[in-house]
């Protein structure tokens, strides 16, 4: 029975007051170093929310029966064609960026802001050639994240064959 009156209430708060407790470090240096290896460590992370720049991959398309894959110059001068046919003077000031060409396939950065208007411009633009071919682009994909992207492309060319 004296056992049972000398153990403490489990119902009762325990209140342990971590400035009387002595330690074995006697300059206040030390001290201040010990309490705060008690309190832990403060993990901080960062997160990029809205990315500066977003990616599009661009595919060409062409009616003509010898198609001949376009050159730097050549994807400019389309692109510029569609962004100043869908907005006009706006439209052409909006900057882009060729990352990639290869073969008939394009990939592009804009703003990240511009390009819901980008992705409306170029899938929407129908051109011509000087011997009156039809002209447009394929929109593959787009995004803001480069990296899962190309990731994508990576997985569709394992399904598509």
């Amino acid at each position: 029975m004296e056992i049972q009156s000398l153990a403490p209430s489990l119902q009762s708060p325990i209140n342990i007051d971590m400035d009387s407790i002595t330690t074995p470090f006697s300059g206040s240096k030390q001290k201040q170093e010990h309490t705060n290896h008690l309190k832990g460590h403060e993990i901080a992370s960062r997160f990029i929310k809205t990315p500066a720049f977003s990616y599009a991959c661009l595919h060409f398309l062409s009616d003509s029966t010898c198609q001949t894959d376009p050159d730097a110059i050549t994807v400019r001068s389309h692109l510029s064609s569609a962004l100043t046919q869908f907005l006009g003077l706006s439209g052409a000031a909006i900057p882009v960026d060729i990352l990639k060409l290869e073969g008939g396939e394009c990939w592009v950065r804009v703003a990240r802001e511009d390009l819901g208007t980008f992705v409306a411009a170029v899938g929407g633009w129908a051109g011509a050639n000087e011997s009156g071919e039809r002209l447009g682009w394929r929109v593959k994909t787009s995004g803001n994240w480069l990296n899962v992207l190309v990731a994508g492309r990576k997985t569709e060319i394992i399904w598509d064959g």
